[in-house]
């Protein structure tokens, strides 16, 4: 039996609740190029939050009575296969080939072009995080523009578990990084900068000092990577050196805001604006670049060459034995991560 979270398709009055259900049911019999996934961790990303709010466009591809299964990003291990699969074994283990194979449930009965074998990580919520967040923070670091040692990026949404893979990656090629907080408390600020400090952030300030900070702008800042748009973007752009580039990854203040350019950013300046999906720029590599990317971040993970954000990850347990402690826990989690509370960790669901 497997135990899964649907997007329901009913409108709750309260807008506080997760709309989710929970259900308990019996798995498709194994087809031929079918595979038998249990799941070991999968994470509550803020793509899903957009996914269950019908705001990304990529929905999800696998259904439960009707009713989509998210979980878009995650590992399990291969429990059985059908009689022509030949690319994996049980023991091994696999995350998403593609967005919306569904992640948070149980077990899973899928094809296996929706599979994706990797090495072991030592801890299952690296490998969890690789397609939405480790990916992503590698692309930006070396496809949006040609980065020099020396070379600055600045980013907002620091906190963010992209932007701290952003930070270690750019440190293995030599660039710096300033990391931009929203502002709150002196207590909790210097806490949060001594934990970005920590993992090789360079510089950390507040939005409300982004703007003619002296320091920022004696750097030769040539990447800019916008994940709250609004006036927290326009103090990027501001901050970037004479052919710089600016990249849009996110909304965090809201997709009504809007950025604002003057004549001298495109024209003075010779600013390059870029969009950023994530996705897509993974899937610009075949499927044997993409296999060897992602082991090469395993292994770098398993040495200690990477680390998971220094600012931690909120694990929530889902337990098959017991149904309505994991059903409140789950929803509990989905909720938080819809509030997008200041200082909200990233969140893993943990099946054991």
């Amino acid at each position: 039996m497997a135990q899964i979270l649907t997007k329901s398709m009913e409108h709750h009055e309260n807008a506080q609740l997760p709309s989710l259900n929970f259900h308990v049911a019996e798995l498709p019999a194994l087809g031929a190029k079918d595979v038998l996934v249990k799941f070991l961790a999968a994470p509550i990303n803020p793509l899903d939050v957009l996914v269950l709010a019908n705001l990304y466009p990529v929905k999800p591809q696998h259904h439960h009575a009707n009713e989509a299964i998210p979980g878009y990003d995650g590992i399990g291990e291969v429990m059985d296969c059908g009689a022509s699969v030949t690319e994996l074994v049980p023991g091994d283990l696999v995350i998403p080939s593609k967005f919306g194979i569904g992640t948070w449930r149980t077990q899973a009965v899928v094809d296996v072009q929706y599979l994706q074998k990797v090495i072991r990580p030592h801890d299952f919520a690296f490998a969890a995080i690789i397609k939405i967040s480790i990916a992503p923070a590698f692309c930006l670091v070396e496809d949006m523009c040609s980065l020099k040692p020396g070379d600055w990026i600045i980013q907002n949404a620091a906190t963010s578990v992209v932007a701290q893979m952003v930070v270690q990656f750019a440190r293995r090629r030599g660039i710096r990084t300033i990391g931009v907080i929203r502002d709150r408390s002196s207590a909790e600020a210097d806490v949060v900068k001594q934990s970005l400090l920590g993992i090789g952030s360079d510089i950390i300030v507040l939005e409300s000092e982004v703007m003619g900070h002296a320091e920022i702008r004696s750097k030769r800042v040539m990447l800019a990577l916008d994940s709250v748009f609004g006036t927290s973007g326009r103090s990027l752009i501001k901050s970037l050196s004479s052919g710089g580039t600016f990249v849009q990854l996110g909304f965090l203040g809201g997709p009504a805001g809007k950025l604002d350019l003057d004549a001298n950013d495109i024209f003075g300046r010779q600013l390059t604006l870029k969009a950023f999906r994530g996705s897509v720029q993974v899937a610009s590599r075949s499927a044997e670049e993409q296999t060897d990317l992602f082991n090469w971040f395993i292994s770098l993970f398993n040495k200690g060459e990477l680390i998971l954000p220094r600012l931690g990850l909120e694990r929530v347990k889902w337990d098959a034995a017991d149904k309505r402690g994991s059903k409140e826990r789950l929803m509990e989690a989905v909720k938080r991560a819809q509030q997008g509370k200041l200082g909200q960790r990233k969140q893993i669901i943990e099946f054991v």
